[in-house]
């Protein structure tokens, strides 16, 4: 114990002159009360002491004087200020960063607790050990930052933060911008400490700015960089939806496709179901078994939902216990998709108009298709409806082919008729009479389509080259041939009109099944957005020409459906077609159109982690990161006092002794 107040001979003396004039008051002689009374000789018996009680009488003046000089004792000993061994050291300010990411919520030790609890544990073990002079600042590191305490020293409203606003939530931890805010709060504080309770599963971003940190604490005048790592050692499974996109066909709006990429991120097997549900009906699913570190990419076809959202869903298996333990922390078991409506397909027929039946059979899609013609002179790349064409057909009989063809996807029929045909593929040999007697079986531009006793007058085969597919070949000759590449080109080695391939039920089969493979190719698959503080949309992307559009109204999705509150509608300025969404809420977004020509106007969006990084839960951190300088230490002992400087107490101490004298005094106890 030290004084850190008056100096021990000033209090020497303080205490020699207050002992003197106590004990000078003590020895003034008492004057007595002169009282008249009729008979002394009675009175005298009467209030005469025995020897016993005037020895008390004089004790309890001794007693009354030993304690004044016991207070005045106190008293010094407050205006020295004691303080224990461990207060003596410089005051500190400590900034503990607390990882919130997607990862925090898996167990951390045996007895179930969470990764983010034993952070929590450690905070308030920080907070315990204060002193008088410390101060906290604490941080958390989620996908935004937030500081849910700021410096201060009181220990209520330290542990308030710790107990009540911190949580998990999902993708990564944003550690560049808190220790960065950490970095600058402490900036200029003595015993400045940078405190970082993760489990190290950080992405790159986030390892670099711990390398720094801990690299810049060997540099006189920044703060220290301690960092402890939890859970690390406990292994845990887990598997997550690291992609979900969905796209209607373009053939059947009723219907979609649904890409659903899975990962087991664990160190164990995993089973568990799949599933798709849409508005809380299921729509497609699937039990899958996943080896440590694999993936899988599922593609549910044909699946029925007329609804505009879609959810996918990880499902442990009835009864078993091992498959909800495998799945780890549910963050990452659900995946948002929202499917915008499909705009008609532009297609263009480039024809001399002698083909009627191409004409019919595409004039039949009218409501998935806007169906334009043009002469062969007019079907070069340059035309206008050609640039912004989805696919272009070519069936100009006798009439050259555009050089060099549309930048598209193209569909073109017995493109080597004339000599020096711009197609790449170049021909292999002219055919008389061919029969079509193999085709490739369950390629979707075959679906429905049998070539089988076609005839026809002359054709052409084709020299493929590696990665070309051959769909219907003559003797193994093909004749019916896809090149795939950035766009799609289907090229037909016979001319339509010297068959009878337009009279069988096969000709609009094929050519509806070419407008509908070539519209999923150009429509793609409407992925989700990722979890993130701000994030750049264009609204072009959902369908509306907005560079006059100045306001949005985004109403993020509720995360409680089942309580009363709904969530309040955010307005967000958009410039040139584009506005930042901030989206740290995993599901589907609302944004309303508020001025401009689409005023009125009403898109959703998806918003998911999907993000493997944010799911992986093995720590990063090695000893390049973290030098073995730079990990933190068993928690610090609670302080003997966190509410203040022990002369406070001393001084209740006090007024208590006062307050019990008083009420001694009064009860004739003492003098």
């Amino acid at each position: 114990m030290n004084l850190a107040g008056w100096a021990l001979a000033d209090l020497g003396l303080i205490f020699a002159i207050g002992s003197a004039t106590i004990t000078t008051l003590y020895l003034l002689r008492m004057r007595r009360r002169q009282v008249i009374v009729p008979f002394a000789a009675l009175w005298d018996r009467v209030t005469r002491e025995s020897e016993s009680r005037r020895l008390w009488r004089k004790l309890r003046r001794l007693f009354s004087w030993l304690f004044q000089l016991f207070l005045l004792a106190l008293v010094c000993l407050a205006l020295g200020d004691p303080r224990p061994e461990e207060w003596l050291r410089e005051p500190a300010t400590t900034a503990i960063v607390i990882d919130t990411s997607a990862s925090m919520a898996a167990a951390g030790d045996e007895e179930g607790n969470t990764r983010l609890e034993l952070a929590l544990e450690r905070a308030r073990a920080e907070v315990d050990a204060l002193g008088p002079a410390d101060r906290v600042l604490i941080i958390a590191a989620g996908s935004e930052v937030s500081v849910p305490a700021p410096i201060t020293g009181e220990a209520g409203t330290l542990l308030r933060a710790i107990d009540e606003d911190i949580q998990v939530g999902p993708g990564e931890a944003d550690m560049p911008r808190a220790l960065l805010l950490a970095r600058n709060a402490l900036f200029g504080r003595p015993g400045a400490r940078i405190l970082i309770l993760s489990d190290g599963a950080l992405d790159v971003p986030g390892l670099a700015a711990v390398g720094r940190c801990t690299s810049r604490a060997q540099i006189e005048g920044e703060a220290q960089c301690d960092v402890l790592e939890l859970g690390a050692e406990h292994e845990v499974g887990n598997v997550a939806i690291t992609a979900f996109a969905a796209r209607r066909y373009p053939s059947d709006r009723d219907k979609v496709e649904v890409l659903i990429e899975v990962q087991n991120l664990g160190t164990t097997p995993a089973r568990f179901e799949l599933r798709v549900t849409a508005d809380e009906l299921p729509v497609g699913g699937k039990q899958l078994e996943l080896a440590p570190g694999a993936r899988v990419r599922e593609v549910l076809p044909k699946l029925e939902a007329a609804r505009e959202r879609l959810v996918a869903e990880l499902v442990a298996l009835p009864g078993d216990a091992e498959s909800a333990k495998s799945l780890g922390p549910a963050i990452d078991d659900r995946a948002y998709a929202v499917i915008p409506p499909l705009d008609p397909m532009e297609i263009v027929l480039v024809t001399d108009g002698t083909d009627l039946f191409l004409e019919a059979a595409l004039l039949t899609l009218d409501d998935y298709v806007r169906l334009s013609t043009l002469p062969p002179g007019e079907g070069d790349a340059g035309h206008e409806l050609i640039s912004t064409a989805n696919v272009v057909f070519y069936d100009i009989a006798d009439n050259p082919l555009p050089d060099p063809l549309p930048d598209t996807n193209l569909v073109i029929f017995d493109p080597h008729r004339l000599d020096k045909s711009p197609v790449p593929i170049p021909k292999l040999a002219d055919l008389a009479g061919p029969r079509l007697s193999e085709q490739r079986k369950g390629h979707p531009l075959l679906t429905g389509v049998v070539f089988k006793d076609v005839n026809m007058h002359r054709g052409t085969s084709f020299d493929l080259a590696p990665g070309d597919v051959s769909l219907v070949s003559h003797l193994g000759a093909p004749m019916v041939a896809l090149r795939e590449a950035e766009h799609g080109m289907l090229l037909i080695g016979f001319d339509p009109r010297s068959s009878d391939l337009p009279l069988r039920t096969a000709f609009p089969l094929l050519i509806a099944n070419a407008v509908d493979y070539f519209g999923m190719r150009e429509a793609g698959f409407v992925a989700a957005i990722p979890i993130g503080a701000s994030r750049e949309l264009v609204l072009a992307d959902f369908g509306i020409p907005g560079t006059d559009v100045s306001l949005l109204e985004v109403t993020p999705p509720d995360p409680d459906p089942n309580d009363d509150v709904t969530p309040e509608p955010l307005r967000v300025r958009a410039q040139d077609g584009r506005f930042r969404l901030r989206a740290l809420v995993p599901g589907v977004y609302t944004i309303a159109i508020q001025d401009g020509g689409a005023e009125g106007s009403v898109v959703q969006v998806a918003v998911n982690q999907a993000n493997a990084a944010a799911s992986n839960l093995e720590s990063l951190l090695d000893e390049a990161t973290l030098p073995e300088a730079s990990r933190a230490g068993e928690p610090p002992e609670p302080a003997p006092l966190t509410e203040g400087p022990l002369w406070t107490l001393i001084m209740l101490v006090v007024v208590a002794l006062i307050a019990l004298e008083w009420a001694t005094y009064h009860r004739r106890k003492t003098v």
